[in-house]
């Protein structure tokens, strides 16, 4: 109720007062579909719209502010989110949740009296006040009971301020902004960034307080992902970078949202496509250039100018790799095969293991969820954050040939951790490609030597042991040579070395073994009848 007594109208109504203050429009305004005051644009203090047609909003008088009242936060500790006191009022699936102290469409027993201390109340906010694999509400549609919520994960640390978006002005009015700041990662998202030179990542907070904060974004990793401007299909398909307006300047909606823009090009339907949390230009589906949808409800979406496409820029993203089980990507894929979100690897939840950083030091893991392969199982792997799935391979795109600058370069007097681009014999022959069968059977393939540095080349190996870096050759005569790759170098940076395997595997683990030939053939200048 406002000062002068109206009925406050509800937030999701459009009746009798029009409005964009929704809870599409202020993720994390408390606004939702109740009709209580709230603050969600820097007005002097709680409004709301009223029901009453000549009185379009007032003020609210909801007293003086208390110096040791609890703030409305979305982070939490516990796995199942039994701790979670945010807003989200809408279930995974967008269906708007059920006040909990409402009994219609749904009767329930979930009540703030029986359950005193689960953040039940006179809201419709997602809670998890009975044990339940997550938070979840009652639904307002009268065939889904219930379902669970998106709240996020959960963080180690709750006690840090929310960021303001970076397009916002209230409460702190600035100029760090997208248009200012074109290359810095700012955008319409309240992610901690540092667009001016700060010593670490910062962002402007909603506590009208505290202007602005530094964040706690951990370590950086040498091995983590760089985003890249530069792409190189003339129809943008393979851009990976981080521009978020299109070409007239209108933000871009993030894919994984559905407001103002219903669509399906979601990173589910896309898998492989850079689609994700974010906003950043994409074209996933074969227009004449990179686009988004736009958070103008009245313009569905636009084409980006992402700039032009360059011959020699390198694979973005590190997405390209060369092993044929993945072991050396260092990509951004971080979702299964089947579409899960895969778990960060630092984490021990939902999913504890001992695939982590310091067990496995050389395998690209770090405070990251990108599919990884870092014991020797059939492909890039990672675990889930389904609590009901442990973990699933990835689906990370096929090795390649060519991929990054070539390394002649070798530590191994036997030459197996040469990684080079050597392809004719000592006795100037063709080399055969390794997962080719003709001229030569053989059993040297990628699937059984998975950490030699096979592939789909031609290159000179050694995968079993021989004296030196060999080939099967194209002449039908000689099944086999060595080839003269130089001498090894003790102080050389090698492209891929031969794994080095952290702790051996627990049972539980998601490894499999690598096929082993019964008999390795150690003498290449033998001949073998087959």
């Amino acid at each position: 109720m406002t000062v002068s007594g109206y009925t406050c109208q509800k937030w999701t109504e459009q009746s009798p007062e029009s409005h964009d203050r929704t809870p599409e429009n202020y993720p994390k305004a408390g606004l939702g579909e109740h009709n209580y005051c709230r603050h969600p644009d820097g007005t002097s203090g709680a409004w709301c719209y009223t029901t009453d047609p000549n009185n379009r909003w007032e003020l609210c008088d909801i007293g003086e502010p208390g110096e040791n009242c609890e703030e409305t936060s979305e982070c939490y500790h516990e796995a199942d989110g039994n701790d979670y006191r945010g807003t989200v009022s809408r279930t995974e699936n967008g269906i708007t949740c059920q006040e909990w102290t409402e009994q219609s469409p749904h009767s329930h027993d979930r009540t703030p009296e029986n359950y005193p201390d689960e953040g039940l109340g006179e809201h419709n906010y997602c809670r998890n006040p009975d044990g339940t694999s997550g938070a979840w509400c009652y639904t307002t549609d009268d065939s889904v009971r219930w379902e669970l919520c998106d709240i996020g994960q959960p963080e180690e640390n709750c006690d840090g301020r929310t960021c303001q978006k970076w397009t916002e002005q209230s409460p702190q009015s600035h100029d760090r902004t997208p248009e200012k700041y074109p290359n810095a990662g700012l955008g319409d998202h309240n992610y901690c960034r540092n667009p001016d030179g700060t010593s670490g990542a910062w962002c402007y907070t909603t506590d009208p307080n505290n202007r602005w904060e530094l964040c706690d974004v951990g370590q950086p990793d040498e091995n983590c992902v760089s985003a890249s401007e530069c792409y190189h299909e003339a129809d943008g398909n393979d851009y990976r970078g981080t521009v978020s307006r299109t070409e007239n300047g209108i933000t871009c909606q993030e894919w994984t949202e559905q407001s103002p823009h219903s669509h399906d090009r979601t990173p589910e339907n896309y898998p492989d496509e850079g689609l994700g949390e974010h906003n950043y230009c994409r074209n996933p589906d074969d227009t004449s250039g990179a686009w988004c949808y736009t958070t103008d409800d009245s313009v569905r979406w636009e084409l980006c100018d992402i700039g032009e496409p360059e011959e020699n820029c390198e694979p973005t993203a590190n997405e390209c790799y060369y092993e044929f089980d993945g072991n050396d990507y260092r990509g951004a894929v971080s979702r299964t095969e089947n579409g899960r979100t895969c778990q960060k690897w630092t984490e021990q939840s939902p999913q504890s293991h001992e695939r982590t950083p310091e067990n496995y030091p050389d395998e690209g893991l770090g405070n990251h969820n990108y599919c990884r392969n870092p014991d020797g199982t059939s492909g890039a792997w990672c675990y889930t954050t389904d609590p009901n799935i442990r973990w699933e391979l990835c689906d990370i795109g096929q090795p390649y040939e060519n991929c990054g600058p070539p390394n002649e370069c070798y530590h191994e007097t036997d030459g197996s951790d040469y990684r080079g681009t050597v392809s004719m014999t000592v006795n100037g022959r063709t080399c055969q490609e390794w997962t080719e069968q003709s001229p030569e059977s053989h059993d040297r393939t990628p699937e059984n030597y998975p950490n030699g540095g096979l592939g789909e080349h031609n290159y000179c190996r050694n995968p079993d042991g021989t004296s030196g870096a060999w080939c099967y050759t194209t002449d039908p005569s000689v099944r086999w040579e060595l080839c003269d790759i130089g001498q090894p170098d003790e102080n050389c940076v090698v492209t891929s070395a031969p794994i080095t395997k952290g702790p051996p595997p627990t049972p539980e683990a998601p490894v499999v073994a690598p096929h082993i030939p019964t008999q390795p053939r150690k003498y290449p200048y033998h001949t073998y009848i087959t």
